[in-house]
């Protein structure tokens, strides 16, 4: 069954859609029903929708601003655009980034229902991203120091893998594909790489392993034999929003060795305790988020950087390094 999501700021239009028809019938789950582009966005990321249906005017962020976005994420997913405008720059824009329909409104359920299926059979047509397009993205994302994004596509990609086999011999393939980009892979890189995902069985497990090997690989340069200290900083910059992210845990869920041993190569290598350099690339990544947000999103950017929902707790941290409060940093105080 594949999955819709629906945006459009229009009350009515968007019940009518969602009501009117038969998904079930279509072979079609709804998977949100959104006002505006930026609740339609976090819907996507959250349920991976195949088929986006997108109004182009919608206050915050308009329907083709969506578009772009999820585009450069994940260009599996197809979009339908409804609009009211038959302006040809819009148009023009909307086949840019792929898009199969583009329906002006008011619309007939027939022509919704002819859209949708034309969309199904493209879907099958072009199936899953390419190995190949799949490590293009992740250089963009890359390039823009978005690891969650990073982190979201493979997510996605992962999820059309089932069996352990299948999903080795992918994760394999793409190890290959980003090193070569990056450096040629060694023996042991592909050694140690292959004893991790062999002696996982769970599909979950194995899943994880392989993201969390890639990302590394991306953001520490180019091996999973990197140094330790090189391996834990690219995981930190990866998962830096967990507010459980601790030494312990990468060391037996990514690495599967000693913590111990773990903390002192750490400290060794980059000449400070984890947990203070944890606090550091939070407190640094708050400071761009409060140059770009200001002070009234605090507790959002306490919750981006690892803090949770304790403002309180990161007010201290904050200070604590940088010698004022969020919100005195936030005015220049």
């Amino acid at each position: 069954m594949h999955k819709l999501l629906i945006a459009d700021d229009e009350k009515m239009i968007r019940e009518s859609i969602v009501e009117l028809i038969d998904w079930k019938a279509l072979g079609v789950q709804i998977t949100a029903s959104c006002k505006n582009g930026m609740e339609a966005l976090d819907a996507i990321m959250d349920t991976a929708p195949d088929i986006v249906m997108t109004d182009i005017h919608m206050p915050g962020l308009d329907g083709l601003d969506l578009i772009e976005k999820i585009y450069r994420l994940d260009s599996h997913i197809q979009f339908i655009i409804l609009t009211g405008y038959p302006e040809f720059e819009y148009a023009r824009r909307a086949l840019k980034y792929g898009v199969r329909e583009y329906l002006l409104k008011p619309i007939s359920e027939e022509v919704i229902i002819e859209a949708v299926n034309h969309v199904k059979k493209s879907l099958l047509v072009y199936g899953n991203p390419s190995i190949g397009n799949l490590v293009s993205r992740l250089f963009i994302i890359r390039q823009e120091e978005d690891s969650d994004q990073a982190k979201k596509l493979l997510s996605r990609f992962f999820t059309h893998f089932t069996k352990p086999e299948e999903l080795r011999h992918i994760g394999l393939n793409l190890l290959m594909e980003l090193q070569t980009r990056l450096e040629p892979p060694s023996a042991e890189d592909l050694s140690h790489f292959t004893e991790l995902i062999m002696a996982a069985q769970r599909i979950e497990e194995l899943r994880s392993i392989i993201t969390n090997q890639l990302l590394c690989v991306l953001y520490a340069g180019g091996s999973t034999k990197t140094s330790l200290c090189d391996t834990v900083k690219a995981y930190v910059t990866v998962h830096l929003d967990d507010e459980n992210l601790s030494l312990k845990h990468i060391a037996e869920n990514l690495l599967y060795i000693n913590v111990n041993y773990l903390s002192r190569t750490f400290t060794k290598q980059s000449g400070e305790k984890f947990s203070n350099y944890l606090n550091h690339t939070r407190i640094e990544k708050a400071k761009r988020l409060l140059h770009q947000n200001g002070a009234e999103h605090i507790y959002a950017i306490a919750e981006a950087v690892g803090f949770g929902n304790n403002p309180q707790y990161f007010s201290q941290v904050f200070k604590k390094y940088t010698g004022s409060t969020p919100s005195q940093f936030a005015k220049g105080i």
